[in-house]
Parts: C-alpha cells; sequence; structure tokens
C-alpha cells in the first residue's frame, strides 16, 4: 500500500497495454540527434505521437490517456486543437492512421493559415508514396519541405529499447520528413538548405554500430531488416551513410547490394558441380556377356 504500490501498479498496467501491441516496430523512435536539430532549427516543443516509453519531449500526446496520463500524457493527437507552435509527429506506420494524421494536420493549418498564426509540423513517415497521407502531404502548399532519407542512411530508437542493451535499429524503409508550414511559421521557422543538410547528418547518427547489430541478429534478423551483414562491412556502411548525408537527394534509393565475388565463385562452383537432371536420370548400360 502507499505510493508506492500505487506506483508499481500504474507502471504495471503501463508496460502490460504496451506490450500487448506485439509490435515493437509501431513504437519506434527518431534518436537524440534529430530531436536536437528539430528543436533548434525548427522550434519543435511537442510530440505528437509517443508514449511514456519513447517520448523525448515532456509535452506529448499518445495513444493510451488512460494509462498514460499518470507519465505525463497529454491525451489523443486528433483531439489536438493548436492554432500556433511548433509540432513533431511521427505516427505509427500504419495507413489508416497516417491517413488520419495528415488530414487533421492540414485542417489546422488552414485554420491557422487563415488567421495568420504561426503553426509548424515536422511530419516523419515512411516513403510509401502509394499512401494517402505522403501525397496529401506532398501536394500540399503548406509543405515547405521534404527530405527523402534512403534506408541504408539511418536508422530509429528501438521501440523496446527500453528492454534493449542497444538503443538503436536500422530503417527498413526510405523515411520522408514533411515539414508542414504557415507562412508565418516559414519566417519563423525556415526549413532551408541547411536544416536538410544537418538533418540528414543527424540520421546517419542513428545507425547501430557492428556490435550492436550482430547482437540484434542473434535474437531476430529483422532486427536490420532482414539484411545480414558482416562487422567488416558495418563500419564502412556508417561511413558512406555519414557521408552522403549533406549530398543526398530527394529521389536517391539505397544503392543494390552487390554480391562479393567469393560468394559469386562458390556460386558458380556449386552449380557446376551439381548433376544436371539428364545426368541423374541416365540409366547405366548393361553390359552385354561376350
Amino acid at each position: 500500500s502507499g505510493p508506492r504500490a500505487l506506483l508499481h501498479l500504474r507502471l504495471f498496467a503501463l508496460l502490460l497495454r504496451y506490450q500487448s501491441l506485439q509490435g515493437h516496430g509501431f513504437q519506434a523512435a527518431i534518436g537524440p540527434p534529430v530531436w536536437l536539430e528539430l528543436r533548434g532549427r525548427l522550434g519543435v516543443a511537442f510530440e505528437g505521437f509517443a508514449s511514456p516509453l519513447n517520448c523525448h519531449l515532456p509535452a506529448y500526446c499518445s495513444g493510451f490517456r488512460d494509462v498514460d496520463c499518470h507519465f505525463g500524457s497529454r491525451g489523443s493527437f486528433f483531439a489536438l486543437r493548436p492554432s500556433s507552435g511548433s509540432f513533431a509527429a511521427n505516427p505509427p506506420f500504419v495507413h489508416g492512421i497516417m491517413d488520419a494524421c495528415a488530414r487533421h494536420m492540414l485542417g489546422l493549418l488552414k485554420a491557422a493559415a487563415d488567421g495568420s498564426h504561426a503553426l509548424s509540423f515536422a511530419v516523419i513517415l515512411p516513403g510509401w508514396r502509394e499512401c494517402a497521407a505522403f501525397n496529401e502531404l506532398s501536394d500540399s502548399p503548406f509543405c515547405a519541405r521534404r527530405v527523402l532519407v534512403a534506408a541504408a542512411d539511418h536508422g530509429f530508437c528501438d521501440g523496446a529499447s527500453h528492454q534493449r542493451q542497444d538503443p538503436y535499429r536500422y530503417s527498413p524503409f526510405d523515411t520522408s520528413v514533411f515539414v508542414m508550414q504557415t507562412e508565418a511559421a516559414r519566417r519563423r521557422w525556415p526549413a532551408d538548405d541547411a536544416f536538410e543538410a544537418a538533418l540528414r547528418t543527424a540520421f546517419a547518427h542513428c545507425v547501430p554500430s557492428s556490435s550492436a547489430v550482430q547482437r540484434q541478429l542473434k535474437q531476430t534478423g529483422a532486427a536490420v531488416g532482414k539484411v545480414a551483414m558482416t562487422s567488416e562491412k558495418l563500419p564502412r556502411r556508417k561511413a558512406a551513410a555519414a557521408e552522403r548525408a549533406g549530398a543526398g537527394s530527394e529521389g536517391s534509393r539505397p544503392r543494390k547490394r552487390k554480391v562479393p565475388a567469393k560468394v559469386e565463385t562458390t556460386r558458380q562452383q556449386a552449380a557446376e558441380d551439381q548433376p544436371t537432371r539428364q545426368q541423374k536420370n541416365k540409366k547405366p548400360k548393361k553390359r552385354v556377356a561376350s
């Protein structure tokens, strides 16, 4: 009994609720280096989609107000009605949620623009061009900047980082960052070329280390997008991501991984050594006694 017992009950309810989702990927978050740029350059002070387990800012919305409110949640993002300010939104990568997020956000921006208020949203979505949210935000007059980061060039905080030794995991998809702003917000928080270069560098800093990937591979191949990589290749990949951070274009895509010459040679040898179907089915001739 007492305050400590109450805290334990609330923690138990919170952890049980998020464990029941059975999908830590839905709770993946952008890393601290990315937050540093969003806060410093765009003045972001509120998270639209977070949880007590992965929030970076003290002010945030979450999906389960009944258990999250004890840990600072302001409730659902869809109940939020700001007329000004700078926000970040990284919704779960579920089409219905992302589409609803885009519609709600565009409605808020239109209302803020009518009142000449400075309202800004930094939206993190997968680079799924077939998604309605992707197209609605891209075609909106409020889109001040769109940055596409190749999957090979960044990582995210693991949705179960509170249970993991290593905080980062590779992203299985390209990531699109939309900066949606009213005219007043564009003047106050410009999303210029310097912002894009800094953002790409920040995402590159969230690539997991080679030792972290080796540990994740022992647990599950999905931890690195089901791509098995040797410890020798990982440092080169991380360095290449950092080098490309300032020079990546919106249409860039991860390069196709080349098969090492040694592996290719082994495959060819195996193919040559394997008997053909005709050879397998060919019956030995019977010897006729003379």
